[in-house]
């Protein structure tokens, strides 16, 4: 016990190295609490300005806002299994919608053609246009001729 008491400790042999130690922890410890101040700062501010920007966009566009979130709501439901209670509950509105898309599909395509048609000329009236133009050429490049010939 004695040769504990008469041990050489830090402080005895070189003061200054414990001084210097502890300089240096509380440089250190204040330099980290500076960067951990800093980097909460910026956290702070990026996430005030993301929310910002989203109230922003939502005062902008609310329907592409809202359009988004369905969208993402349905490849979430997509990606998301489903179960049997599910599937039981579904199928008959799956079945309905199925039809009802077809369905919607044939009329609008009906219509499309329709329209299509009816923005064509028919033939016997393509006919009778392509002989105006071509009977107007034919008289425009007579006329023309005859002025050069005059003239």
């Amino acid at each position: 016990m004695s040769e504990l008491k008469n041990a050489p400790t830090a402080t005895t042999t070189n003061p200054g190295t414990i001084d210097t130690i502890r300089d240096k922890a509380s440089t250190a410890a204040h330099a980290t609490s500076d960067a951990a101040h800093d980097a909460a700062k910026r956290a702070s501010d990026a996430a005030h300005d993301a929310a910002r920007a989203a109230s922003d966009t939502i005062e902008t566009s609310p329907l592409a806002v809202l359009a988004g979130g369905l969208a993402l709501g349905a490849v979430l439901g997509a990606l998301l299994p489903r179960t049997a209670q599910e599937t039981k509950a579904l199928a008959p509105l799956g079945k309905k919608l199925s039809a009802a898309a077809t369905a919607a599909a044939a009329t609008a395509r009906d219509v499309g053609k329709e329209q299509l048609t009816a923005a064509l000329p028919s033939k016997d009236g393509a006919k009778e246009q392509l002989r105006t133009v071509f009977s107007n050429v034919v008289q425009a490049a007579t006329d023309s001729g005859k002025s050069a010939i005059k003239g």
